[in-house]
């Protein structure tokens, strides 16, 4: 009896924001015992491993891993491995906002609204900021570069024991912004130039970031009816254990 559950997508990218365009469809397999191994293994980088475990249930073949696809492609590919694997029910905890209430619902992950790369993403690849009106050229977010900023966190904070504040705003925007009035800049001139930058530009730079992410990839928003008040409520998906470990007795 075959056991593997096998179904086909289309990535919500269409393919067409990486360096070189790719068919968007995929076949992608139910995990097996091999993968959840490999997913479980300890490594700095958070993202890398279950990338890996990602890249193996692939069985079309990519010129690009999913360590390097967009965060909503990576997302989306996560969900629907989490679909053929385990099946589209996931238990979630949500507070009713009118009520306080704690609703446990069993989402299907399989209706959760897919953002489509829209035609006209390259308004948010490229914006003017309101403060300097330079012209600020953005990468979209990847797996890799999550976790490269979350180790250059780590060394920063190794190297500088005495720094004070918190560095992330700076290295987020050193990794997603890819050019500035048209030129790419040294490591060093673009970490100034965002350390001199206006709160007003920063604040543009980082929605504007958010923006470009949210513009592909799962809808998160859960609509549901409160068992105690009847009232109509929405909440966030989130991660939890129930996701890639589900109870299943």
């Amino acid at each position: 009896m075959k056991s593997t559950i096998v179904e086909n997508y289309t990535l919500p990218s269409k393919g067409l924001i990486y360096k070189t365009p790719f068919n968007p469809d995929i076949t992608l397999r139910s995990m097996t015992l091999a993968e959840e191994m490999r997913r479980l293994q300890i490594a700095e980088d958070i993202y890398r491993p279950m990338s890996e475990v990602i890249d193996d249930c692939i069985e079309t073949k990519l010129p690009i891993s999913s360590y390097d696809m967009c965060i909503g492609d990576y997302q989306f590919l996560l969900h629907k491995l989490r679909i053929v694997t385990y099946g589209s029910d996931y238990k979630l905890s949500v507070i009713c906002p009118t009520c306080g209430e704690i609703n446990e619902l069993n989402v299907n992950l399989g209706i959760l609204e897919t953002v489509v790369l829209p035609d006209n993403y390259q308004d948010l690849v490229e914006i003017t900021l309101p403060r300097s009106g330079d012209i600020v050229k953005l990468k979209f977010q990847t797996p890799r570069m999550l976790d490269t900023i979350s180790k250059e966190k780590r060394e920063m904070k190794k190297q500088f024991p005495d720094f004070k504040g918190d560095p992330t705003m700076l290295i987020t925007l050193q990794n997603v912004i890819d050019e500035i009035n048209g030129r790419k800049l040294t490591k060093q001139a673009l970490q100034e130039y965002i350390k001199n930058a206006q709160m007003l530009d920063v604040q543009y730079l980082l929605q504007s970031v958010n923006k470009l992410s949210n513009c592909v990839g799962i809808d998160p928003i859960i609509n549901f009816t409160c068992k105690e008040c009847g009232a109509e409520g929405t909440a966030s998906f989130r991660f939890t254990p129930e996701f890639l470990t589900p109870t299943v007795i």
